[in-house]
């Protein structure tokens, strides 16, 4: 069973979940569930339901709101373009930079087994964004699911239109710079692959023979280019302007 907890305690739990409520952007029929979108899986042996299901049912649920939003925005991009920039919008950077805005981590509740550090990791960010989009889907419905979304997940162009080629746009684009500013050819390093086969996250750094470089993490080798090729553009443009 449960430990008992005090009702201090739950009152504050909930004037805290209901501030992020506020932030969300939704209004919970249903606060528990929001609660269980926060709760880490070391608190089991307390008889806590994790957020790992919620995770699960919102990963399924962002996939295929992005990707209808991609679809609709254009029509003529081909299903490997659509593919590849669904991957950089779903992938655990940019989820995690969602729960940074959001501070979804100063509601995370944890066993005393998880460090500090641990919570505010990439990983875990990006779980929260996904099981706190779960939780809105079984509380309100696919409409208030997909205005999560397109509010805190998608780019501010995506319902406009999609890239042509985000891959060889950034990656050209940062040969170029490099090319007319004689640094030499960018080079790709695949740093680590994690996760299941069907789910892998691929970690790349992008890299001049200087010693500069940046990282980038996708579902796709590819987009994970694309993304430190993207950073590594950003800093270089930045010191070159300073």
């Amino acid at each position: 069973m449960p430990a008992a907890r005090n009702p201090r305690t739950v009152a504050a739990r909930q004037k805290a979940l209901l501030e992020l409520a506020n932030a969300i952007g939704h209004e919970f029929e249903d606060l528990d569930l929001l609660d269980r979108a926060l709760t880490h899986s070391s608190l089991g042996n307390e008889g806590l339901a994790s957020y790992e299901r919620l995770e699960f049912l919102g990963d399924a649920f962002l996939n295929f709101a992005v990707a209808e939003v991609l679809f609709r925005a254009e029509p003529e991009v081909a299903e490997g373009q659509l593919t590849e920039t669904r991957s950089n919008i779903v992938s655990r950077s940019p989820l995690a930079a969602v729960a940074e805005r959001l501070d979804l981590a100063r509601y995370l509740r944890h066993g005393k087994g998880l460090r500090a550090d641990e919570c505010r990791s990439e990983r875990i960010r990006a779980d929260l964004v996904e099981a706190v989009l779960g939780a809105i889907l079984e509380d309100g419905g696919i409409r208030p699911a997909r205005a999560f979304v397109r509010r805190h997940c998608l780019p501010a162009d995506a319902t406009q239109k999609a890239p042509k080629d985000p891959v060889k746009d950034s990656k050209t684009a940062l040969l170029h710079f490099c090319q007319r500013l004689k640094l030499g050819q960018p080079r790709y390093e695949l740093l680590e692959t994690t996760g299941l086969q069907h789910e892998q996250q691929f970690r790349v750094r992008a890299r001049l023979d200087d010693g500069r470089g940046e990282e980038g993490t996708g579902r796709t080798k590819r987009s994970a280019e694309k993304l430190a090729a993207s950073r590594l553009l950003e800093q270089l443009a930045a010191a070159e302007e300073s």
